[in-house]
């Protein structure tokens, strides 16, 4: 049985993570707050393994992971360096959201994987889609703490 349409969904995914790993690295460079700089830092590191995991997974079930996005690189710069301007909580929000949408899709993928019969990589998605709620939850606190100051 093919997994195309699941691996290019899985790609997408992929692509979303190059995003996500820019914004974090970026952003520590505009933010004020020492203790979000931490977060954040320990973030970008959280997305490296993302990122290994998932390419991981997509070459072990025959995908072709891309390496890098040029393109998500310099959309998440540019947003980072508009924080100067405008603040961090935009780019917070908007960070929480995708991590929210990346933890449905890692769910969907875990039971797509496990009835396909890849428990392995069912788990392996089931890690991220952890991963990504926590990051979710915490940068709904940030979100919602930047607001009253």
């Amino acid at each position: 049985m093919s997994h195309e349409p699941l691996l290019q969904e899985m790609i997408r995914a992929l692509r979303a993570e190059f995003g996500a790993r820019a914004m974090y690295r970026q952003l520590p460079r505009v933010c004020g707050d020492a203790a979000l700089r931490d977060l954040l830092a320990q973030f970008a590191a959280d997305e490296e393994e993302q990122v290994r995991e998932l390419r991981a997974v997509i070459a072990r079930l025959g995908g072709d992971p891309p390496r890098r996005s040029l393109r998500r690189w310099v959309l998440a710069t540019v947003l980072a360096w508009g924080c100067a301007v405008i603040g961090v909580r935009p780019a917070l929000r908007l960070c929480e959201e995708a991590e929210g949408t990346a933890a449905r899709w890692y769910a969907r993928f875990e039971r797509a994987l496990a009835a396909l019969g890849e428990p392995a990589a069912a788990e392996a998605l089931a890690r991220l889609g952890v991963v990504k709620r926590r990051h979710e939850r915490v940068l709904r606190t940030w979100v919602a703490h930047s607001g009253r100051r």
